[in-house]
């Protein structure tokens, strides 16, 4: 697969440093096809922006419960997450759908991550997620292609206040959608990814940075 520039285009000479746009895969699986178009989007988006992906590695974080906020040791684990979000300049979430939702584990995670503030009121700590500007995206082996679950992802990233693009990335039989050379075989969702991908790049480059 040939990897070019999705904002070529725009691009200027005496640029600032790229900016960096987190992509979070919503499944632990290694094999996931979510985490598979995690790493698409990925190659795609390396050539314009500084890309990280938040493996589930660097997660592993009980089941929330606020009896454990005061627990320093786990604190400790949340922070560098909550760093993660906080310090990107935008974010790109590729979930499963799990019964019409998204994944237990993405809730999770946003439910440590977005309790940071509150536990350390007062301290150096903000909301991470407001004014993010976000891409969602789905891959789902059968037809939906995760429609139930994109949508329940957008409630919730809204209510966190994210700008969220109003595009977004719905692959069904997501098993069969690449060919050997690691290209999409469905054309019309290859260009639909890339003008999304381009589209989402341009928010970002010229979003604010409240969180910074």
């Amino acid at each position: 697969m040939t990897v070019k520039s999705i904002l070529s285009p725009i691009k200027k000479p005496n640029e600032p440093p790229l900016k960096t746009i987190l992509i979070f895969p919503g499944s632990q699986r290694k094999q996931s096809l979510n985490r598979r178009l995690a790493l698409h989007i990925e190659s795609l988006l390396t050539q314009d922006f500084r890309v990280e992906i938040l493996e589930a590695d660097a997660v592993d974080l009980p089941l929330f419960n606020q009896e454990m906020e005061q627990d320093q040791v786990l604190l400790e684990k949340v922070k560098p997450v909550y760093e993660r979000f906080r310090t990107a300049d935008g974010l790109v979430v590729v979930s499963p759908e799990y019964n019409g939702s998204f994944s237990p584990y993405l809730k999770n995670t946003v439910d440590w991550v977005s309790r940071m503030p509150r536990i350390h009121a007062g301290q150096d700590y903000i909301n991470p997620f407001h004014s993010k500007p976000l891409l969602l995206a789905c891959a789902t082996p059968g037809w939906s292609g995760g429609i139930l679950g994109l949508q329940s992802a957008r409630n919730l990233f809204a209510y966190l206040g994210c700008f969220i693009l109003p595009e977004q990335l719905s692959l069904p039989y997501a098993a069969g959608a690449w060919e050997e050379d690691g290209s999409l075989c469905d054309l019309y969702f290859n260009d639909h990814l890339e003008l999304t991908l381009k589209r989402f790049g341009m928010v970002v480059e010229n979003a604010p940075g409240f969180s910074q």
